[in-house]
């Protein structure tokens, strides 16, 4: 994969033929209103923060995906909050495009066993695509911290996890980082659904 800035809002992307088929991802006829083809797009972009400092988090990005001839694909990624809204308007109308948004859900567990159900519940939804997340603890409490990503600006939220723990306002998250013990490095999910 390969990542070109082309400046402060916006980046290349491009994916060789086995990378698309790895991600799944059908330049022809693109799939990007699901929430599983939203997780890879943000997947690709964590990759993009990493390598050259591409960090849209907190944006909504506009993503436009083009063929290549080795079976790949280019991916141009703008950060919309750049463009005015007439703009932005404009420029969500193709069906090559989708319009992401991200969004960190926060959750309370009274137990280490309702943790790991609900872990196995998103899971369950999910499959092998898991949002980015963190479990905390902190003075006999779990929180299950998930990076969600949704259409337009509405992310996917997991009401299955209500069956085992509360949803808590995002203005804790601070705290919750600050002052409680993270036990996973953006993988909560994963390893607590396989305990």
């Amino acid at each position: 994969m390969e990542f070109l800035l082309i400046g402060d809002s916006k980046i290349k992307i491009v994916l060789s033929g086995e990378e698309a088929e790895r991600y799944k991802l059908d330049s022809a006829s693109p799939d990007v209103s699901g929430p599983g083809a939203r997780r890879i797009f943000w997947r690709i972009l964590e990759q993009a923060k990493g390598q050259v400092g591409f960090d849209p988090a907190g944006d909504k990005v506009l993503i436009q995906l083009y063929p290549i001839k080795n079976g790949g694909c280019e991916l141009f990624v703008t950060k919309l909050g750049i463009l005015s809204d007439s703009s932005a308007r404009l420029v969500s109308k193709s069906d090559r495009i989708a319009m992401l948004s991200k969004k960190r859900l926060l959750y309370a567990f009274d137990t280490l066993e309702d943790t790991i159900a609900a872990a196995r519940a998103i899971k369950a939804i999910v499959g092998d695509i898991s949002p980015s997340s963190d479990v905390y603890y902190e003075k006999d409490k779990y929180y299950l911290a998930i990076e969600e990503y949704g259409k337009g600006g509405e992310p996917v939220e997991f009401p299955c996890i209500l069956e085992f723990g509360t949803g808590i306002t995002t203005e804790l998250s601070s705290y919750i980082s600050e002052h409680a013990t993270r036990l996973t490095d953006g993988d909560g999910i994963e390893r607590f659904a396989s305990l």
